[in-house]
């Protein structure tokens, strides 16, 4: 019988490493405006990191307008991160223009966070799939085993027991 192999203790495991990956729950919707006022803070921030990369909010303006086909002004940019200006929401769509424009997709963790999930991106998002590929064939290869523990016949030199 074979030695059984000595647990891997270098490699990280992404779906227990709760500080790389939290795993999130929905939690009770709060009011629209608290939303709203999130998403207008994290846009704004948003906004800054581009003005740090050289994107400033007439560029963002300017993608977003090439991307929807649609005139955006820089007025509009400031209206959608203004929390003063609680009745101007950003659309979905214009939302997905300017996380684009800004070159921000971590908007989308401030969006989906309250419903429980998380954004996975290039790298994070291939190394997680792997886990859960390894997890499957680890789940398989039990149940493999556990049916060819269930079978009636042994087979061995030429008897049968």
């Amino acid at each position: 019988m074979s030695k059984a192999r000595a647990h891997d203790t270098d490699t990280l495991d992404l779906f227990s490493h709760s500080r790389l990956f939290p795993v999130e729950t929905p939690r009770e919707m709060g009011s629209a405006l608290d939303f709203n006022g999130r998403i207008s803070q994290a846009m704004a921030r948003a906004i800054d990191e581009a003005r740090d990369h050289g994107i400033d909010r007439y560029e963002i303006a300017r993608r977003m307008s090439e991307t929807l086909q649609i005139d955006i002004s820089k007025g509009m940019i400031d209206a959608y991160t203004s929390q003063a200006r609680e009745n101007h929401t950003i659309s979905l769509v214009r939302f997905v223009a300017f996380a684009r424009a800004t070159g921000c997709p971590w908007l989308w963790n401030v969006v989906l966070k309250d419903e429980g999930l998380t954004i996975l991106q290039g790298e994070e998002a291939l190394l997680a799939q792997a886990a859960h590929a390894r997890k499957q064939a680890e789940f398989y290869a039990a149940e493999a085993k556990r049916l060819s523990n269930q079978a009636p016949l042994q087979v061995g030199r030429g008897a049968r027991r």
